[in-house]
């Protein structure tokens, strides 16, 4: 494996420089950071680690490249920049990443460095001594504005105190009025109640109605199945008669007209209860339209007590802006205690 530092260069002309890293090529070919060297433009920026893999030099890669490639490529007049591409591995996953370094060694930065800190001391001192004769300058004039804005205090409080008069009367009649209309919003929600009680137990009444009929439709239902099951026995029955016809003409002449005779009458019971049920069938479909003619009464309740309670909400927020309003006015309308006096004032 081989080492090459890129600090610094030899030879005449402009004084040669590198970023103050020292590189190492592996045996795959690839050229890893070794060492940092202290105080070069690599250890001041921070961003480089030993271990890194470089890849490009100003755009132009130098992976597989000879070492004397790339410190060709890295060094250069000091004061000088240039731009390196790094390939870092950390927790199994590589990711690049770009630095821009300026070429010089150790003792050129610090010279840059300490040039630079003595500089800024001299515009900072200077910045100071501006800004301390602005605020003179400022002072001087904050004190004639704070002495004609107490003459103009002074002129306007009693300015003040007649509004604060006036307003203390308009909020006692918006007060009394804001009261008139909270009782009649409070009148208007208990008689809205009292309408919605009576719907109420209506609605409960007509629920129990509904039950009471749909109990009558499930027993009619068992009639008819009880009526069936009968008329099925009856049928078995008269086919058994009408199988002993044969054993004689009269038997089966008397069994045939008994059992036309009990089918006639179970014909005329069914007939019997068709109609019952078309009446049934009937009042229920009047049940059900006056439910919903009481279902809608009792919507139009439920919204008159929302409009109600509306009212009520922004009668009370009204009252409490007013309220607030009107003590935070008369708070800022209270004359200051003290006055201020030249002879108590000085410039710290």
């Amino acid at each position: 494996m081989n080492s090459s530092n890129v600090f610094s260069g030899e030879g005449g002309g402009p004084v040669q420089a590198g970023v103050g890293i020292f590189f190492q090529q592996e045996g795959d070919g690839s050229v890893v950071v070794k060492t940092i060297v202290s105080g070069g433009s690599s250890e001041r920026e921070g961003s480089v680690r030993v271990g890194d893999q470089i890849l490009s030099v100003d755009e132009h890669k130098v992976v597989g490249e000879p070492l004397s490639v790339l410190r060709g490529l890295i060094l250069g007049p000091q004061g000088s920049f240039v731009k390196l591409t790094f390939q870092r591995k950390d927790m199994g996953e590589a990711h690049t990443f770009d630095v821009r370094l300026m070429r010089g060694s150790a003792e050129y930065l610090q010279g840059l460095t300490s040039s630079k800190t003595i500089e800024d001391e001299i515009d900072q001192l200077r910045l100071q001594l501006r800004q301390a004769l602005s605020h003179c300058s400022q002072d001087r004039d904050e004190l004639d504005r704070l002495r004609k804005m107490l003459q103009t205090e002074r002129d306007q409080s009693q300015m003040r105190e007649r509004e604060l008069e006036l307003l203390q009367q308009e909020n006692a009649r918006e007060l009394s009025q804001l009261n008139e209309n909270l009782r009649n919003a409070e009148g208007g929600r208990r008689e809205a109640e009292t309408q919605l009680h009576p719907l109420q137990q209506r609605e409960a009444d007509l629920a129990e109605e509904l039950n009471r009929q749909k109990e009558k439709e499930r027993l009619r239902k068992e009639y008819i199945e009880e009526l069936k099951k009968r008329h099925e026995e009856e049928k078995g029955r008269l086919e058994g008669l009408f199988l002993k016809e044969q054993a004689g003409r009269r038997e089966d002449q008397v069994a045939r007209l008994g059992g036309e005779s009990q089918l006639s009458r179970i014909q005329a019971e069914l007939s019997r209860l068709r109609t019952l049920e078309q009446g049934r069938r009937e009042r229920e479909e009047e049940y059900k339209d006056r439910m919903q003619q009481e279902m809608a009464r009792l919507q139009d309740a439920v919204r008159t007590q929302d409009v109600v309670r509306t009212a009520v909400k922004e009668v009370e927020v009204k009252m409490a802006r007013y309220t607030g309003e009107y003590l935070q006015y008369t708070q800022q309308l209270v004359p200051p205690e003290e006055t201020l006096d030249d002879d108590n004032l000085f410039l710290a």
